[in-house]
């Protein structure tokens, strides 16, 4: 059957593909929004739907410029959405334990708190000066002295009825007092014991009377004292409206706004209850300005679009906002000016950015932003007061309507696990936003990315790229991908690269980056990262572990595997071997007995089970029994890249055939033997070059793989070197028999129509070893049956 060996030239980037330029200073248009336009698309319809539940989850893998991407489109399209209005919260006169909010046209805000401000000064000094005025001490007086002289009436009424009467008034600290008198003296309890029982009886009804009297003056005296309030009060309105009038009629006049006016009348009719009821000025002053400020908690004035907020650390209290306390001997307290806003106040009217792992890791805020949502309100409310874990007395808050366009961004996994298990997540995020982790790789989306290149060296400030530069990040970006036909999206480790380049071009003065600053920046990236490689490949040429690289085994095989260290994957060789008995008949897998292998492994050896049943047992039985195990693994064996290496091994085990130890082997298998894709080829490739380099390359040496991975090999400029000079190779193959013809030199057979294989073929073999074990079973059978007759 025929063998394909891959050559050199299909593993390298095709210069066409890339623009023919010396360097991106030459390239004039940039490209920021790079292989975005289905992610573009969803995203539009998501910003123009303005239907309730049209918020947007943009769905992406980490590292392929979600962020950036979402912050930038964002940004231009808010361009053409209008400037929201300002928001302040202001006392509610009415209750002061709330807070009254107030809009105003953007920009405005922060003028008309500075003109507060101003007001507020400028009251307390015209205040001072009003009432230290001849004008208002004389009109005061007036009202004081009229006061005064029907006090003095009421008071002198008072005491000539008590004396008709027979009673002594006198007045004190703590009320009216009277007593009984005669021949004008007041009568001692002694003196009036002594009296005629018909004057004590004329007493007691005249103290009657007198009570009534004082309760009738003591009424009339509250009524005159409320009349003389009332009389001041007028006095301060007048008085304080004239004052300030001017004042008030420029803010009336500069913010002709239905808001602003409802609160300065409210301040109008304040500031004349708080002068008439307070006494010191400088208490004035101080309630002046906490009471009449303006708390501008979201201020567009240097705005000339829609907001665009991006919230990293989103808690409860960043994205609500929060009211703030301060002690006071001993007690907590709280007004209006000590409300914070939060991330929602200042996106409301445009758009809010949040990451979705963060929001899912601060409590209460997931379920706080599903009810703000559907209520399309938000009040300012800490979190153990809304959600009912605090007793203590806290400010309530005008409610602000809500219209904000909430952008979340996740990976899959999360996006998959709302949808799963929060049935309100689907209600108020209608609309998915897939960014793709790849691109294909054509001349326009290669054009793109040096497009995103150029931009990034210009915005940045770095060195200008030259071509051979960009030749060798498009291969890297082929090789972050895993598919030579495909670019990947992973921008963020495409900039690091084109930094850590820069940094190295700038060492060696240079003006460009150029294809050594890149390949710099790769070795020393692998230098700073292959600790664990070097410890491997220690133990390999120690033969702790064992290996061989050369020479003719039965039953044995190298594998390949791929190790991950978070930060670095690299391939590792492995020896598979495979041993056949008598006994009992089927495959035994070593791993998967001693609970060492996953589900994946163990469908595999059930699969090719399967395989070697229908290739082999179609006349005889398989009666014999085969071991299969990973050699010096002792950890977790997973996947079933590795079924065709274990194919080969237990098909050299049967036939007694020797396999090349100089191949090594990845590819899994179906049931009809077809030669299937496996991930990681890349690194199994460079892995196996690796340990045969550090053995000594013979130039026979190479690995075996599936014909449909040769796009997903992007291998490193060495051993694309090795391939070309013929010291390493590389084949391919689609069926298991191809892989036997290759690795033991000998013709696979085919099968006929009897189900046989021509005599001297691999195959040919196998079904002779199977017989025979059948045979010799049979015979033991038969024999021990005669046995037994004998006996008899």
């Amino acid at each position: 059957m025929p063998l394909k060996k891959i050559k050199w030239e299909e593993l390298i980037v095709d210069d066409r593909l890339i623009p023919y330029v010396e360097t991106t200073q030459q390239i004039k248009e940039t490209q920021s929004f790079i292989g975005r336009r289905r992610a573009i698309k969803a995203l539009l319809f998501g910003l123009d739907m303005e239907k309730d539940g049209y918020n947007v989850f943009v769905v992406g893998l980490p590292g392929t410029g979600r962020k950036t991407f979402i912050k930038h489109f964002v940004g231009e399209y808010a361009q053409k959405k209008p400037v929201p209005s300002d928001i302040a919260y202001v006392m509610d006169f009415e209750d002061p334990q709330k807070a009254k909010a107030i809009f105003l046209p953007p920009g405005k805000g922060i003028d008309f708190k500075k003109d507060m401000e101003k007001l507020v000064e400028n009251l307390s000094d015209k205040i001072s000066k009003l009432f230290e005025g001849e004008d208002y001490k004389i009109r005061r007086k007036e009202i004081d002295d009229e006061l005064e002289e029907e006090q003095e009436r009421m008071t002198k009424d008072l005491v000539e009825k008590a004396q008709a009467l027979g009673f002594l008034i006198k007045f004190t600290s703590t009320g009216v007092s009277y007593y009984p008198m005669k021949d004008g003296k007041v009568l001692k309890e002694e003196e009036f014991t002594l009296l005629s029982e018909d004057e004590r009886k004329r007493f007691e009804e005249n103290e009657k009377k007198v009570q009534l009297i004082i309760d009738a003056a003591i009424e009339n005296v509250r009524k005159l004292e409320g009349v003389y309030k009332e009389r001041v009060k007028d006095l301060n309105r007048y008085a304080l409206l004239f004052a300030t009038e001017e004042f008030f009629s420029v803010i009336e006049k500069k913010y002709p706004y239905s808001d602003v006016k409802e609160y300065v009348h409210k301040i109008k009719e304040d500031i004349i209850d708080k002068v008439s009821s307070t006494k010191k000025l400088a208490e004035l002053e101080y309630y002046f300005k906490r009471a009449y400020s303006v708390n501008l908690i979201v201020d567009n004035s240097g705005s000339n679009c829609a907001p665009v907020v991006y919230e990293d650390t989103p808690t409860y209290h960043n994205l609500f906002g929060k009211i703030e306390y301060i002690e006071r001997e001993g007690m907590l307290y709280t007004d209006f000016n000590m409300i914070r806003p939060g991330t929602l106040h200042k996106a409301n009217g445009g758009f809010l950015i949040i990451d979705a792992s963060e929001l899912l890791v601060h409590p209460f805020v997931w379920d706080r932003l599903k009810k703000v949502l559907f209520a399309k309100q938000l009040s300012v409310e800490n979190v153990d007061t809304a959600y009912g874990y605090s007793t203590i007395a806290s400010l309530e808050t005008d409610p602000i309507p809500l219209k904000v366009k909430v952008i979340l961004v996740g990976t899959p996994e999360i996006y998959e696990l709302l949808y799963a298990y929060d049935p309100e997540f689907e209600k108020l995020f209608k609309v998915k936003v897939e960014l793709d982790w790849e691109l294909d790789t054509t001349v326009e989306n290669v054009s793109d990315l040096v497009a995103f290149i150029t931009d990034y060296t210009r915005e940045k400030h770095t060195l200008p790229v030259k071509r051979d530069a960009i030749e060798k990040i498009v291969w890297y970006s082929t090789r972050l991908s895993g598919d030579r036909t495909k670019l990947s999206m992973k921008l963020g480790a495409l900039i690091d690269l084109i930094e850590e380049a820069n940094f190295f071009a700038s060492k060696r003065n240079s003006k460009v980056i150029g294809s050594e600053d890149i390949k710099r920046a790769l070795i020393e990236r692998e230098e700073r990262l292959k600790l664990v490689v070097e410890k491997y490949d220690e133990m390999f040429k120690k033969e702790d572990l064992m290996i061989d690289v050369s020479g003719k085994v039965v039953g044995q095989v190298n594998g390949l595997t791929v190790v991950n260290f978070g930060d670095f994957d690299f391939g590792l060789p492995v020896r598979i071997t495979a041993k056949t008995y008598l006994g009992s008949s089927g495959i035994l897998d070593i791993q998967r007995e001693a609970d060492l292998s996953g589900q994946i492994h163990s469908k595999a050896v059930m699969i090719l089970t399967g395989y070697l049943g229908s290739k082999y047992a179609r006349r005889v039985p398989f009666s014999i029994g085969v071991s299969i195990s990973f050699e010096q693994v002792y950890g977790y064996v997973e996947g079933d890249s590795a079924s065709l290496a274990e194919v080969l091994a237990i098909v050299s085990a049967l036939s007694r055939i020797p396999l090349k130890q100089c191949i090594a082997v990845t590819g899994s298998i179906n049931q009809h033997g077809h030669v299937q894709p496996v991930g990681g080829v890349t690194e199994k490739v460079e892995g196996f070059y690796r340990i045969c380099k550090l053995k000594g390359l013979t130039g026979e040496q190479g690995v075996l793989i599936p014909k449909a991975n040769v796009r997903n090999l992007v291998l490193n400029d060495e051993i694309t070197e090795a391939i070309k000079n013929g010291l390493f190779h590389i084949w391919t193959v689609d069926e298991v028999d191809e892989a036997i013809e290759l690795m033991t030199d000998k013709r696979a057979g085919i099968m006929n129509k009897n189900y046989e294989y021509p005599r001297g073929t691999v195959n040919y073999y196998v079904v002779q070893a199977l017989k025979n074990s059948h045979d010799l079973a049979e015979g033991k059978i038969k024999s021990r049956k005669k046995q037994k007759d004998n006996k008899k």
